[in-house]
């Protein structure tokens, strides 16, 4: 996709040219803290980092649990050089609107139930009703006479929850169900429905298609795979990102060029996660060329 290699080649010299200020004449770190949500770090974070070290000779400490508002936090108090999540930073938040997003890779919302679970299929229509508690037995979705055990995220801003809202409700402060359990990660999440056989929750379907004890549901028929993203079938579509604060190290920029160039967008794609490449379109291209302008290298 000519169009594409334009972007990313356009992200990664955006990249070069606002790093430069704050990085010219410094020698590298050999360590790269890094903090990635539940959903990218089992992704593709892991490969990703393997990919880096083992090029470039440098330790990757990443954390082992914590979703976006976390790793968002993170950055901004500069406990991470880099943070990877399911959503942008939110520029009306005080706590998030000097962090810099930039996006990395495409995932997609998944629908996730317990593999004892004979429902197979759901309707967008229906699972607007069981996140806002208006459906609340299995038998009214044709499976047993059980009621639904909805999980939720703690947060409205989680990656996950905040995408579900603009996708489904075209609100990001849409309620769901109080009567939900709540749990801080999407690993949480995924543990909770792995073991109740009658629990209905949100993920993503990289992490979440990785993980046996769970099932995806198909969404209005469609079984939500890489194949079925690339080619606009399977409609819950989820950018995924890098942040990075106003005054990142040099190594942190070199990560970024990386994850970008062709090298890292291939380890992406062979995690199964699809990158900018397979899966950009419809508008995205110009998307992602504006985001990268949002970045304001502030002098030090």
């Amino acid at each position: 996709m000519k169009k594409l290699s334009i972007v990313v080649l356009t992200t990664a010299l955006l990249s070069s040219a606002l790093f430069a200020e704050t990085t010219e004449g410094k020698k590298g770190a050999s360590e790269l803290k890094m903090y990635a949500c539940g959903v990218t770090r089992v992704a593709f974070m892991e490969e990703l980092n393997k990919a880096f070290s083992k090029k470039y000779s440098v330790k990757i400490p990443m954390n082992e649990k914590g979703g976006d508002i976390f790793v968002i936090g993170g950055v901004q108090k500069k406990e991470a050089d880099i943070g990877s999540g399911c959503r942008e930073a939110l520029k009306d938040d005080d706590n998030e609107k000097n962090i810099w997003s930039t996006q990395v890779a495409w995932g997609a919302l998944s629908f996730i139930v317990h593999p004892k679970n004979k429902i197979d299929n759901i309707t967008t229509e229906n699972i607007k009703k069981v996140l806002t508690g208006k459906i609340a037995n299995w038998k009214e979705l044709g499976g047993a006479d059980k009621p639904i055990n909805l999980v939720k995220r703690d947060s409205k801003k989680s990656g996950i929850g905040l995408t579900a809202r603009e996708l489904l409700f075209k609100d990001k402060n849409q309620p769901f169900s109080d009567k939900a359990k709540v749990v801080k990660s999407s690993g949480f999440v995924r543990k909770a429905v792995g073991v109740d056989e009658y629990a209905f929750a949100i993920d993503n379907v990289i992490s979440s298609s990785k993980d046996k004890k769970i099932k995806l549901l198909k969404v209005n028929g469609v079984e939500a795979t890489k194949e079925n993203i690339l080619a606009h079938k399977y409609e819950m579509r989820q950018a995924l990102y890098f942040y990075l604060n106003d005054k990142p190290k040099a190594l942190a920029k070199k990560y970024i060029d990386f994850a970008l160039s062709e090298e890292g967008q291939k380890i992406i794609s062979k995690t199964g996660t699809a990158n900018l490449e397979e899966a950009t379109g419809h508008g995205d291209e110009e998307n992602l060329i504006f985001q990268n302008l949002q970045f304001d290298v502030k002098s030090k």
